[in-house]
């Protein structure tokens, strides 16, 4: 629980990073880079923290 807590605090802080960074330099193109990797690094961290882990292999399982 700790955990995804931490991930949701430190997802937070970096999508407030770079929409700052997106209001101070005035570039459509930048923007656009941005919005792209703040939702890619969204997908990324919801699949990590909310999937079941049903393809890992544990310790038990791999001897």
């Amino acid at each position: 629980m700790y955990d995804k807590v931490l991930a949701i605090f430190a997802f937070v802080l970096f999508a407030a990073f770079v929409a700052i960074l997106g209001i101070w330099v005035d570039s459509i193109a930048l923007k656009v880079v941005l919005i792209i990797t703040v939702l890619m690094c969204g997908y990324d961290f919801y699949l990590d923290a909310f999937s079941n882990k049903q393809n890992s292999v544990s310790d038990s399982d791999a001897k």
